[in-house]
């Protein structure tokens, strides 16, 4: 390190700063100034540090001013970190380098100006000011010798004869000063650098725990205190367990045990979906979750990084949900009517509207029966659309087109893994239907299964998915349609009593078409106004003949079977008026002819014969619309009972 002196007449003869030069004396006040020194720095570190270093040194050379300074990043600057003056120490200051004593010794070398130090730096009329006569400073290099750190300076008002003791002090507590103000910055940059982090982890929208090789927590940022629902005093250096499901527990136990020392910073694994954790007030949520191991000063830690995707399941359950809404809207404009469709004058359809209008304003469960074909769909929907549930959705349902299996499924909706080919939870008709209208469509072919969770849906309006355990509670308006006598098959024992009563509050009956002549005509025309626009066809009316043939058919499928006729009608006319092909006429033969088979022996053999010919002509369906216990009208548990009584079985290799 260079040193730099006054000018030649003012320099001393021999810088005798090695106390080999000194005498006895000078030696002997060295030494009490250096314990002294060390003695009132011994225990201070930090800013301490550096204020009893510049009141030390100060008192110990007897000077007026003593500073420590640091450089700043502009390189032309300096900062005091403490500033003896004059007795005290007084505020820090901050001040340009150029044309001071300071700018040379931040060049790196040793400065000691013994007198008349104003004289040697004109541009600052200061230092004449207060009074400095002579200057003493040493630099504070880095370890590494690569930075310019600061310096260590002392100030007198008068001439420092015994500089060289002075220079000898300075530049053994220059060392202790650089390393203080190493630490110094180094703690600054870990505070930074800690800030950084905890702003980071603070604005972190995922959880992230931090764990020891014990499992013990050591880091719990503020989303986990959101997502885990406890703050993080409360939770740090207890065990992450217990705020693990089993799975997921295992999960990390097996992941701690399987990362190696050699590979601690590679090994990372994520998991997608399929695990939970558990809140601190015991609530299981769904998570994802990534794993990282880490090694801090030979320690090993683990990272865990959650995100709670309950919002996303309720998102998707949500887009699930609506997207079966559409499809039901879908299919409910395709086969919807209005009110005003409903065509029908006769007075039983008077007393059939009447009864509609009048249940629409309440919530009371309403039995449709009748005749197939008779139109309860329309009258169900009706009853909908003048109620106030009408901006909520209607949902139909055909109890007789479920699989038996199915059927509490299809109703009350399904969790994951509930039966085979369960893949996904699944809500049920009764969910989609909650504000809204449910219409069962053939409510006499639910299985027994079935009408015990419907009776304690419409006593409690709650249910559970088939699989589940969680209670759902639903405001749903029932309305029921059949065409058995739900009374009869009550007393057969093949539909329960407490349902029966439940369902029948408010029962409308559906005339047949041979009921209500006189509306023929009228649904004739409404049919054939519509399918002759639908096929762009110029028929206007019917004629006189296909009337009278109309109003003489005994229509054993009501409206859908006239719906029908007009349809295929209307796309042989050729004229303005339709006519009734022969069809129709051939129909009519065969409702007259009767054929009295002969009985093939006993009763018994008959009715054995009778099924077997049913069973044959059905493919040996059994439940279902056009299954053979709807064509024999048993109920499929009674027609297995008497087919095994029988000795009925399909056979393996069918003609």
């Amino acid at each position: 390190m260079n040193e730099t002196v006054a000018p030649p007449a003012e320099k001393r003869s021999v810088p005798r700063s090695d106390p080999a030069f000194l005498s006895a004396d000078e030696q002997d006040a060295m030494h009490r100034a250096l314990r002294a020194i060390v003695e009132g720095t011994a225990t201070a570190t930090g800013t301490e540090f550096f204020y009893a270093l510049v009141r030390e040194l100060a008192q110990a050379l007897n000077v007026r001013h003593a500073f420590v300074g640091e450089l700043l990043e502009s390189g032309v600057r300096v900062r005091t970190l403490a500033f003896w003056f004059d007795g005290k120490l007084i505020d820090n200051i901050e001040f340009d380098l150029d044309g001071t004593p300071c700018e040379i010794v931040m060049r790196g070398e040793t400065v000691y100006y013994t007198r008349k130090v104003y004289e040697m730096f004109p541009r600052h009329p200061e230092l004449k000011e207060m009074g400095i006569e002579s200057y003493f400073g040493v630099p504070l290099v880095s370890e590494s010798g690569n930075e310019m750190m600061g310096h260590l300076a002392v100030m007198h008002n008068q001439p420092m004869v015994k500089e060289f003791r002075g220079m000898a002090l300075l530049r053994i507590f220059a060392a202790r000063a650089r390393a203080e103000l190493e630490r110094k910055r180094a703690e600054q940059a870990l505070r930074k650098s800690e800030e950084r982090l905890a702003s980071v982890l603070a604005s972190a929208m995922d959880a992230i725990i931090t764990i020891d090789a014990e499992q013990r927590i050591t880091l719990f940022n503020p989303a986990a205190e959101k997502v885990f629902r406890c703050p993080a005093e409360q939770v740090v250096g207890q065990p992450f367990e217990p705020l693990l499901s089993k799975r997921f527990g295992n999960l990390l136990k097996g992941y701690c045990l399987a990362v190696q020392p050699a590979t601690v910073n590679s090994q990372q694994l994520w998991a997608p979906e399929g695990l939970t954790a558990r809140r601190h007030d015991g609530e299981e949520f769904p998570v994802e979750a990534t794993l990282s191991p880490l090694e801090i000063e030979g320690r090993r830690f683990f990272t865990v990084i959650l995100r709670d995707v309950t919002e996303r399941w309720r998102s998707e359950e949500t887009l699930k949900q609506l997207q079966l809404e559409n499809l039901y809207l879908q299919e409910e404009i395709k086969t919807r009517q209005s009110p005003g469709h409903i065509v029908g004058d006769s007075p039983v359809m008077q007393t059939v509207f009447a009864h509609a209008e009048q249940v629409a304003g309440t919530d009371s469960t309403v039995l449709l029966t009748g005749e197939t074909g008779t139109g309860k769909s329309v009258i169900a929907r009706t009853i909908h659309d003048l109620s106030d549930r009408r901006d909520k959705l209607f949902v139909h349902v055909n109890c007789a087109a479920l699989p038996g299996e199915l059927v509490e499924s299809e109703l009350f909706g399904h969790e994951k893994g509930a039966f085979t080919g369960a893949i996904a939870q699944r809500k049920g008709r009764f969910e989609l239907a909650d504000s809204g209208t449910l219409f069962l469509d053939e409510v006499g072919e639910l299985t027994a299964g079935a009408q015990a969770k419907l009776l304690r849906v419409l006593q409690d309006q709650e249910f559970e998915r088939v699989g589940g355990t969680q209670t759902l509670k639903v405001d749903v308006r029932l309305v029921a349609a059949t065409n058995r006598d739900l009374a009869k098959r009550v007393k057969e024992g093949m539909f329960r009593a407490d349902l029966y009563y439940r369902l029948n509050v408010f029962p409308i009956r559906m005339p047949s078409l041979s009921e209500r002549p006189t509306d023929i005509p009228l649904l004739a025309r409404f049919f054939l106004d519509k399918f002759a626009r639908k096929m762009g066809k110029a028929v206007r009316d019917l004629s006189p003949k296909a009337r009278e043939r109309l109003l003489h058919y005994p229509w054993p499928g009501n409206i859908r079977e006239l719906q029908n006729v007009i349809e295929r009608a209307t796309i042989l006319a050729r004229g303005p008026l339709l006519e009734i092909d022969d069809a129709l006429e051939l129909r009519l033969d065969d409702q007259d002819t009767t054929h009295s088979p002969q009985p093939p022996g006993s009763l018994e053999a008959m009715e054995r014969a009778y099924i077997l010919q049913v069973l044959e002509r059905t493919g040996w369906v059994i439940e279902g619309e056009s299954g053979t216990a709807a064509i024999l009208d048993l109920n499929p548990s009674t027609l297995r009972s008497r087919m095994q009584k029988l000795n009925l079985r399909k056979p393996k290799f069918p003609a």
